[in-house]
Parts: C-alpha cells; structure tokens; sequence
C-alpha cells in the first residue's frame, strides 16, 4: 500500500508534475484524434454513381436533415405559384394563391396542407411545424442513407464512445491520484491539477463528437456539388431580375426542375439576388424571430442551411459535415 502512495509519480514537485500532466493531456488527446479519424472507413468504399432518378428532396437531407427539407419543400411550392410570401412589419406570413394545384407528390402535398390558408414563416421550424409533419420522411431518407453508409451511424458513435470513456479514465485518474497523493503528503494546493484535469476532459468532450456525414457522404456529396456546379450557374443567370429574355435549363433528371435541384444539391442560398430572393429574407427573418422566442436550434439550423459551399467550419447547415458541428454538434444533427 505505501508504494501508491510513495513513488517517483506520487513523489515529483508540483511543478515537475503539472508539465507532465500536460504533456500526459496532450499526448492522449492527439491518439485520441488519430483514432478518431480512423474509425470511420468509408472512405476505402467506392463512391456511388449518381443516379438517373435523383431526388432532390433526399440530397437536402443528406445536406442538412430535415429542415432542410422543409425549406426545400417550401420552395417547390412557392415556385409552382401555390404560396407566396407577404411581409407585415417584422413577420412573414406564407399565404396560399387562387392558384389550382397542379399534380403534387405526397411530400409537397403534405407541406400544402399543413399551410392551409396562411402561416407565419417561422412556424415552419417549431414545435408541430412543418418539419415535424416531415419527420417520417427525414426518416426514410435517414434509413436509406445510412443503409448506404453516408450517414454516421450508432456503430461509428459506440466505437468512439468507448476510446473516449478511456481518454476521460485516463485523464481524471492521473489527475485524481496526484491530487491523493499530495493530501497524503500534507500538500493541499492542487488547484492547478484541477484546472489542467478539466481543461483536458473538456477538450475530449469536444473531441467526441462525429460529423454528421461519413467519409463516404460527405464525398458523394461534394461529387454532386461538382457534377451539378455548371447547373447551378445556369438556373442563377435564367433567375436574375432582367429585362432581357432568358432561356431556363429544362428538366433533364428524372423530371426535376433544374432550380428546385440545385436548392436540394447547395441549398437556398444560391437565390440569393435572383426572383426569388424574398424567399431567403423570409426563412433570415423567421429565424431572428425563433431565436428571439425560444432560442431553439431546429429554427437556427432549418434557416442556416442556406450557403451552398461544402465547408465544414461549421458556420452552416450547408454542407455535409457542417452540419454536424455547426448544427450536428449543436443540434443533435440537423435531421
């Protein structure tokens, strides 16, 4: 029992052990991250082609989850005539036209009803909105894509869980032995081991978490942003406000509308300074408004998957992996 108490370890000076704590810390956390970056290994799988029959609808959950959807199902809407926006002082109501609905698939039909005759935009995103009528198709689109290895799945999380609870072991236990064996010798100033411990488990917590897309998802997406690149800039020249006659792409995947597919691929933010512009002010302005009442992240998210770049910064919901630790992180996913 004295050699726990009384060893080299249990022995060293403050100091001497404070920068071995750290050095300790930082060496753990770097395997950690290795490992991290090594249990997911789709990117060894063959990247699928992109199919004829692409919906666009399950490209914007792959993108952003849900919400995503929602805001793309939005769109879709607005854009066959069916709902326009209205702006009364700092709200923005989404209001059904005289319009007679033309042939709508099930997805699109569920979105109209829930509208009914006028909603305010931010509903879009709370509590029994739209993206809750929406949830069993983030379902399916989730079951499918995961079944496809795109998605992270509970197998990647439990695998890093389990090298995380052993980093955070590793970590708190060094640290609560010293802190043992200096009240066993007399030494109460073990503050520093504190603040250095829970620097360090913060550092792992933040470490832990997985991007919402795999290897393997965020590739096939960026393929998609680069197969669909020269689309995209064609439906942005024929959408600009201008006098002068325009030419729109037609609909050459599976009968999708070109525009609609390139929201679903890079998201609403391509409309920006098009015709439809007032649609990415309404979705800017309901999510001032949701923040300010609830502060709930399905609003953030739903109206922050907007810019159509790849970037994992986590500033968006735009691309694969921002999701995660833009929303994913901070929004269980924005699914």
């Amino acid at each position: 029992m004295d050699i726990l108490l009384d060893n080299p370890l249990a022995s060293m000076g403050g100091l001497y052990f404070l920068v071995f704590y750290v050095g300790f810390i930082v060496i753990t956390l770097v395997l950690f991250g290795l490992i991290k970056g090594r249990i997911d290994k789709t990117d060894r799988l063959a990247l699928p082609p992109i199919p004829p029959n692409i919906d666009p609808y399950e490209i914007a959950y792959l993108r952003g989850g849900t919400n995503e959807v929602a805001r793309s199902v939005v769109f879709a809407l607005m854009q066959k005539g069916l709902i326009e926006f209205k702006t009364i002082g700092n709200t923005t109501q989404i209001k059904r036209t005289a319009n007679p609905p033309p042939r709508l698939n099930q997805i699109e039909q569920i979105a109209l009803d829930w509208l009914k005759n006028s909603r305010d935009s931010k509903d879009i995103f709370q509590t029994n909105g739209l993206v809750t009528q929406l949830e069993a198709y983030g379902d399916a689109f989730k079951a499918r894509l995961a079944q496809q290895q795109m998605l992270v799945g509970e197998d990647l999380e439990n695998k890093l869980s389990r090298w995380k609870w052993l980093v955070i072991l590793a970590i708190a236990g060094l640290g609560g032995y010293k802190t043992l064996a200096a009240f066993s010798h007399g030494k109460l100033n073990v503050f520093g081991i504190i603040i250095i411990g829970v620097v360090g488990l913060i550092i792992a917590f933040v470490m832990s978490s997985l991007p919402r897309l795999t290897k393997l998802g965020t590739a096939y997406l960026e393929r998609l942003q680069l197969a669909f690149d020269g689309l995209k800039n064609q439906t942005q020249q024929a959408y600009m406000p201008s006098g002068a006659p325009k030419v729109v792409p037609s609909a050459t995947f599976a009968g999708v509308d070109p525009l609609l597919l390139s929201v679903g691929v890079f998201g609403a933010g391509i409309l920006a300074g098009t015709v439809y512009n007032e649609y990415n002010n309404a979705f800017s302005r309901a999510n001032q408004q949701a923040a300010t009442s609830s502060g709930s992240c399905g609003a953030g998210c739903g109206s922050g998957c907007s810019s159509g770049s790849s970037d994992s910064s986590g500033s968006s919901c735009s691309s694969g992996s921002s999701c995660s630790s833009g929303c994913g992180g901070g929004c269980g996913g924005c699914s």
